[in-house]
């Protein structure tokens, strides 16, 4: 089924609140950055198109894409520095904190003031909203957003006796399906999730350690302990008990995706961004399906990964110029704009309306259970936590590093939250 023809019928209501209007004929260049043009370039080409066509005195002019998040906030912090910050940039989510600490934003809650409907009641759910706020202020709206999903081999699950479309929602169930698919030889593997420092092992951990109700760090701690906090433990260990009782091997991440592939490996615990390509390479070679992730507590959540549309303070310069800026933040994350997103790269949808819509994602999900998976777990996502002060990205690195120590059983659960203590509290902001 396409959504193309019904996209082209509903385009042009869809368009009418993003119109802005000319002031004395005089045109808007509006500067816009991305990143990563292996997957972005077609969808944001496809929207500087549609936008232009409805606002006729705008242009979009973008930014030499940049190849990762990390790049694109470096180059966001440089060009801070000059003053030739883009009007709006796509940031990663888990630097949201960063440009809201630099303060180069502008506060999006000021700006939807401005409308006739609340940012609720356009679609953008409070869950949304969360992953891009700092300290109550809305710094950014999701545009692309991934969580982690759980992919598994349904022939393997059946081949042990279980139940492919009754598959455990805890941790426990989980675990015990996993080394039963390990014990099936020596050239399986229960499951596997990115714990390494090169390979968003921090990230990987955030969603254990949020599944289990924990928090990073304790509200308003300054310091940390992880071996006395109520969670720390139990996801740390969760780890040891991946490679003990799990199948978990001590391999890279290429190895282990492709032992998935080739059919050997019973679960890959990963972004749901993974799914068109984990598609692709396994086509008919096993039933693949995907589950939620597993929850220990009531009041899990999971972590996002992505990007969010942020309007910087360069946009200040000029009322028609910040006013075109909201009205592509608000076209780009809204009903039309997570429909390119969907249809075009994947990912998750960020506007609840679109859901709704016959002519937009409505039905889009019902034959794509293996995507549904990730708009069914959109009520629990939350922010990717961004450490406090500058070290950030030096004390993921650490939280990868120690996870490999613990996989590999080169370092005892108790001997990484020591360890963990220590690093962290060396590279958190000194009082």
């Amino acid at each position: 089924m396409t959504y193309m023809p019904r996209l082209a019928t509903a385009f042009a209501a869809l368009m009418a609140p993003f119109a802005t209007a000319a002031l004395a004929d005089d045109r808007i260049e509006l500067v816009v950055q991305y990143t990563q043009p292996q997957i972005f370039d077609g969808v944001f080409e496809k929207l500087k198109a549609d936008f232009e066509a409805q606002n006729p005195n705008v242009t979009i002019t973008y930014r030499g894409v940049l190849p990762d998040y990390g790049a694109g906030i470096q180059a966001l912090l440089r060009e801070s520095l000059i003053g030739d910050m883009p009007d709006v940039t796509y940031v990663g989510i888990s630097h949201i904190p960063t440009v809201a600490n630099r303060d180069l934003h502008v506060d999006l809650d000021t700006l939807a003031k401005q409308d006739t409907a609340t940012l609720e009641a356009r679609g953008w759910s409070d869950s949304i909203q969360s992953i891009g706020r700092v300290d109550g202020d809305l710094v950014g709206l999701p545009h692309a957003i991934s969580m982690p999903v759980v992919y598994y081999n349904a022939d393997l699950v059946r081949q042990v006796g279980g139940d492919p479309d009754n598959m455990p929602t805890d941790w426990e169930g989980f675990l015990d399906l996993s080394g039963k698919i390990a014990a099936l030889g020596d050239d399986y593997a229960g499951l596997y999730t990115p714990y390494s420092s090169t390979w968003y092992g921090a990230w990987g951990f955030q969603a254990v350690h949020f599944s289990h109700g924990g928090e990073m760090m304790q509200p308003g701690a300054t310091t940390v302990d992880f071996a006395n906090d109520p969670v720390w433990p139990t996801s740390i260990g969760i780890y040891n008990r991946m490679a003990e009782e799990g199948g978990l091997m001590a391999l890279g991440d290429q190895a282990q995706r492709q032992q998935f592939i080739a059919g050997r490996m019973g679960f890959v615990m990963d972004s749901i961004s993974r799914l068109f390509n984990f598609e692709q390479s396994i086509g008919d070679r096993f039933d693949l399906r995907t589950m939620p992730y597993p929850m220990a507590v009531e009041n899990g959540r999971l972590p996002t990964g992505g990007n969010a549309a942020v309007i910087t303070k360069a946009a200040e310069r000029d009322p028609a110029v910040l006013q075109a800026a909201w009205n592509w933040v608000k076209f780009t994350t809204g009903p039309y704009g997570t429909t390119q997103v969907i249809e075009l790269v994947g990912y998750t949808p960020v506007n609840m309306l679109a859901l709704e819509d016959p002519e937009l994602l409505k039905g889009y999900f019902d034959d794509r259970p293996n995507h549904k998976t990730a708009v069914d777990q959109l009520p629990v996502v939350r922010e990717w936590y961004q450490f406090p002060g500058e070290n950030t990205l030096k004390i993921d690195a650490i939280i990868g590093d120690t996870l490999e120590a613990v996989v590999d059983d080169s370092m005892t659960p108790e001997e990484a939250l020591a360890h963990l203590t220590e690093e962290v509290n060396a590279l958190l902001p000194q009082n």
